[in-house]
């Protein structure tokens, strides 16, 4: 039977930093902020360490998900107050670290601010200032792009399919065994 230290070399339980290892290691994920957001998810019982169960249920729709399963997981790591909606704060925050080059003259603020307001016209369905799940999920199924609007939480394809194909070999499963 395949045992969560198979596949990520560490105990069957691990921390945030392997956690983050693992995903800036094998998926080139770098924003801390996400990556931390990110293991929150994962962790579903909240104790503090993700097993190997949790891994495996968030490496699931991580990698193969449908498109409401990770509907759900990206608004989950997006909501990082766990209230429900994620805010103009939020959406901030998320934005600020995307922001890498300003013509000259800008100022980091107010182009992030700018960006809030762009996010909020797509998403803000009901026009309260902040994203409700059900504003999230209205806008994504309308354009998928719209997913990974607040920062990259998922792997891209050729990292996924890198991955994929390196667990499938390693294992000796075919694909339709997964």
């Amino acid at each position: 039977m395949l045992a969560l230290h198979d596949l990520t070399g560490t105990s069957p339980r691990m921390d945030g930093n392997r956690f983050r290892d693992i995903m800036h290691g094998i998926f080139g994920m770098t924003d801390e902020g996400l990556m931390e957001a990110m293991y929150q998810v994962f962790d579903m019982d909240q104790d503090g360490c993700v097993g190997p169960e949790e891994f495996v249920v968030g490496m699931s729709v991580f990698l193969r998900g449908s498109l409401d399963e990770k509907i759900d997981y990206c608004f989950s790591v997006y909501d990082h107050n766990g209230d429900g909606m994620v805010s103009r704060d939020e959406m901030f925050h998320q934005l600020k670290s995307a922001v890498v080059n300003l013509p000259p003259g800008e100022e980091l603020d107010e182009v992030v601010k700018d960006m809030v307001d762009l996010v909020c016209r797509k998403l803000d369905m009901d026009h309260d200032g902040r994203v409700s799940f059900n504003d999230y999920a209205t806008a994504v199924h309308a354009e998928p792009l719209l997913l990974e609007v607040f920062g990259p939480v998922l792997p891209d394809i050729q990292e996924r399919e890198a991955f994929l194909n390196t667990f499938l070999e390693k294992y000796g499963l075919r694909s339709q065994q997964l």
